[in-house]
Formats: structure tokens, C-alpha cells, sequence
């Protein structure tokens, strides 16, 4: 987690008060439409942030004013919301060698810099914005590393 982490193991009775609110990892995943069969990540980051709901609540008399469960749905729903956030700003990698549908690659929608007719370079620019739709990615960095060869190709 970022931010505020455990900096020492729960208590007894904090561990009661995590144990007793399990489910309300499940409800906060459910209603973040998560399902109960979420990613594991996902689950370990609702759980520390359950746990840290017990420690603060336990530790902090001016939050004990409010319900557990208002206090322990906050920490869960964002430590929820940041791991979702992280993990749709982690870089997806493609192979540029993979066969696409129309037996081409990848590699072969990239715009190349040193093509000198503007109307290929208009039909790639297509082709690459199309494989940023597909793919659902807002920009992308190419790298090319030597792979085997497909079938039929050499290596690049």
C-alpha cells in the first residue's frame, strides 16, 4: 500500500475488530463491481486496508464518534480504488511478432519515419491508431527484440 502502512503487528482486540468486519471487504468489492472473485492483489490490498481501519480506529478516540464500518469502508474502497488505478497505469506489453487476423504483424502497422510518400505514411498512422484503439492504450513505446521467427519468416 502507499501511503500509511502497518508499522507493527494488530493487537487482540484489533484483530477481533478486523475479524468480525471480514465481509465488508466483499460488500465494498461488490459494490466497487469488483465481483467476489477479484484479482488476489486486490484482496490483499482490501484486507490491509481493513486492518489499518482497526488499528487507526482502536488507536484514534476522535474517530471512535463514528461506526467502524464507516471508517473501515473508506480505507478499504481506496485501497481498492489505488491498486485498480495502479494497475491500469501498469505498461502492457505486445509482441510486434504476433500474426495478426490479416497475416501480418504487428511490426508491420508501425509507422516508419523514413517512408517518403505521405500516403503511406497516412495509412500507418491509421493502422497505428487503430491498434492503439484495439488495444486500449493511450500512447505506446516500441521496442523490437529479436524473437523466434514465425513460421515462414526469419528473425528479426
Amino acid at each position: 500500500m502507499t501511503g500509511k502502512t502497518m508499522t507493527r503487528p494488530l493487537t487482540d482486540a484489533e484483530r477481533a475488530l478486523a475479524e468480525r468486519y471480514h465481509n465488508l471487504i466483499y460488500r465494498v468489492m461488490h459494490d466497487l463491481h469488483l465481483g467476489t472473485e477479484a484479482d488476489t492483489d486486490l484482496y490483499g490490498e482490501a484486507a490491509l486496508g481493513l486492518m489499518l481501519a482497526a488499528q487507526r480506529y482502536m488507536t484514534d478516540e476522535s474517530l471512535q464518534r463514528y461506526r467502524f464500518t464507516t471508517i473501515a469502508y473508506s480505507r478499504i474502497r481506496n485501497a481498492l480504488l489505488r491498486q485498480r488505478h495502479k494497475e491500469r497505469k501498469a505498461p502492457v506489453a505486445l509482441s510486434l511478432d504476433a500474426w495478426r487476423e490479416d497475416g501480418g504483424t504487428l511490426y508491420d502497422v508501425l509507422p516508419d519515419k523514413s517512408c517518403a510518400d505521405p500516403a503511406d505514411i497516412a495509412i500507418r498512422q491509421e493502422r497505428a491508431a487503430a491498434l492503439q484503439k484495439a488495444h486500449a492504450v493511450r500512447s505506446c513505446r516500441v521496442y523490437r527484440f529479436p524473437v523466434c521467427a514465425a513460421p515462414g519468416r526469419e528473425a528479426a
